[in-house]
């Protein structure tokens, strides 16, 4: 049985961002500390198939994160060239049923990666585990961007209906994903492990320079979840409290996210806040190192997280932090760190306010923290993490929902959620029904199928409609100038069909629902058709599929009448 790790996700994520994420730095530290337990694979898209990474052109890599001159940096894009080059050179990757394929990134949002999964665990029988990271986008929508909830709400229906086994990075993140499973699938139990992320992340070997004079630091991508917005009233207060004199510097560390223009805005209203509060949106890892080392102590103000990562940076470095007191981050900043009520903003001040006003209680404080605070090593994380898939597997079938007749799904998005509540999981079962590469990426509205790639549908029913006469009906929108090609469900004869120009149209396929296994449905897109300066061939743009008995099936549009002769010109018939 091997485990191999999934890496498709952070190679096809370097060619944009050369600083790693906080997801990011999981993957890549978890696998660089690993001692043999994982395979690096990554899913090559020219050849659609899985290939096997070296590792020494990932450890290669991660070296290359710690360069300077920023993502565009010629030597940096040259490396990510040559990783591409080796990726198209290596070997097939050999599977073998009860392999373990491993996600620790966030391949998501990679178009069409759950369905090549999928197909993988359909045709080799392996087991796919996934990191849940957090849940944040179902629990605090109003923190989220509108497009995330519905993209998120999708991703944790495929994840629902793929994972064999669930690596979650808390406890808390462990009950809201036991909480939130039977959402979707009613009676499907998915084993749930935790891996806590209470690892330390090894300091570079050139620090940075840290302002010179006394800071706070604060850690986090600014944004409304995050709660800056309340940490900058906190310091507006503890200076019109105690007098300006009497407050540090503080930094906040992080890109500036959703709803950030709110916290932007308030350090520049307020003059007091505009001297004190220093904005860096983009550091090092050195530069990092350095404020973290540099700081008098660090504050995590967050109303919502998977584990909280600053939490545990800040304990690596012996420095107290400050968190707001939210189940996660009192497991992430353990029994040493100062908690506060959450968006209590007097509290808060006072909190800062203790510990400024007596250095001595702060110094002890941090003294019996650098002493009992154990953090584990990331080779300990790595054993753990393979132990999990070590474990007997709960033998959970392929496919765990089954499409309805007569109900549209949509071929894009699904429609955002009421939450709590969630859509039936079939509305966000659309990744996973469209396979093959020429499906592009999801919009809003649906996928666009393009040549010359293989485009497939692959339409999980129920057993007990085996035999029954289907029509799989597909709302499609066509190419300029409309568009005609072919289409069999499973092993029957081909049908044509064709898009009027003015679409959007409808495409009928017939079948018959098998006894064993999906419908599936196949499509030919002929050539495609050019729309520059899109660089694709575009064959149809999927709206909304359904599955209806025969009889009530509509009847697709027509082809068209084959084209006249051309005639001959005037003067030529005059001539005879």
């Amino acid at each position: 049985m091997l485990h191999a790790a999934d890496i498709t996700d952070y190679l096809a994520g370097i060619r944009h961002a050369r600083a790693p994420s906080g997801v990011t730095r999981v993957q890549t530290r978890l696998l660089a500390a690993d001692r043999g337990h994982f395979t690096l694979v990554a899913h090559h898209g020219p050849s659609d198939s899985w290939r096997a990474f070296p590792r020494a052109m990932f450890d290669r890599l991660l070296a290359g994160t710690h360069g300077t001159g920023g993502v565009q940096a010629p030597a940096w894009q040259a490396l990510v060239d040559e990783a591409e080059a080796v990726l198209a050179a290596s070997p097939e990757h050999r599977w073998a049923p009860g392999d373990w394929l491993l996600g620790i990134g966030t391949a998501w949002w990679l178009p069409g990666h759950s369905g090549r999964i999928l197909a993988a665990k359909e045709e080799h029988g392996i087991r796919y585990a996934s990191f849940v990271y957090d849940l944040i986008p179902l629990l605090v929508p109003e923190h989220c961007e509108p497009k995330l909830v519905r993209n998120f709400t999708q991703h944790f229906a495929a994840l629902c209906l793929l994972a064999d086994h669930a690596i979650c990075i808390s406890e808390a993140v462990r009950r809201d994903f036991l909480a939130w499973l039977p959402k979707f699938l009613p009676g499907t139990a998915i084993p749930a492990s935790v891996l806590p992320l209470d690892a330390r992340f090894d300091p570079p070997a050139e620090p940075g320079i840290a302002p010179a004079e006394p800071f706070v630091l604060a850690v986090g991508t600014v944004e409304s979840r995050k709660n800056q917005l309340g940490l900058l009233r906190a310091w507006l207060k503890l200076i019109r409290d105690h007098g300006e004199e009497n407050a540090p510097l503080l930094v906040v560390v992080g890109v500036h996210g959703y709803l950030s223009d709110q916290v932007v805005g308030l350090r520049d209203a307020a003059p007091e806040l505009a001297r004190r509060v220093e904005f860096r949106p983009g550091v090092t890892d050195q530069e990092l190192a350095a404020l973290y080392a540099g700081c008098l102590f660090t504050v995590f103000n967050s109303l919502a997280e998977g584990w909280g990562l600053p939490a545990t940076e800040s304990l690596a470095w012996g420095k107290l932090p400050v968190l707001a007191d939210v189940p996660v981050l009192r497991e992430s900043g353990g029994p040493h760190a100062v908690y506060v009520e959450p968006e209590n903003v007097p509290a808060l001040t006072r909190a800062i306010h203790a510990l400024l006003a007596d250095p001595l209680a702060l110094h002890a404080r941090q003294e019996a923290l650098r002493a009992h605070t154990r953090l584990r090593e990331w080779p300990e994380l790595a054993a753990q993490c393979a132990g999990f898939l070590g474990a007997p597997s709960g033998g959970l079938p392929l496919d765990r929902a089954f499409l309805h007749l007569a109900e549209p799904l949509p071929g894009g998005l699904p429609a955002p959620p009421a939450l709590p509540a969630l859509p039936p999981v079939q509305h966000c079962m659309g990744p996973l029904l469209r396979l093959g590469s020429g499906w592009s990426w999801q919009e809003d509205w649906g996928a666009w199928a393009t040549a010359p790639g293989r485009v497939a549908l692959r339409l999980p029913m129920d057993p007990a409609l085996a035999g029954h006469e289907v029509s799989v009906l597909l709302e499609a929108n066509p190419p300029p100038g409309g568009h005609q090609g072919r289409a069999r469900a499973g092993d029957g004869p081909w049908q044509g069909w064709h898009l009027p120009a003015e679409g959007p149209g409808l495409l009928r396929v017939d079948a018959v629902i098998p006894a064993l296994g999906p419908l599936w449905v196949e499509l030919d897109l002929g050539a495609g058709v050019p729309c520059p300066p899109d660089h694709r061939l575009l064959g149809l743009g999927l709206r909304q599929l359904s599955v209806v008995a025969r009889r009530d099936a509509p009847e697709a549009a027509p082809p068209p009448p084959p084209a006249p002769p051309p005639r001959r010109p005037w003067w030529k018939r005059l001539l005879g």
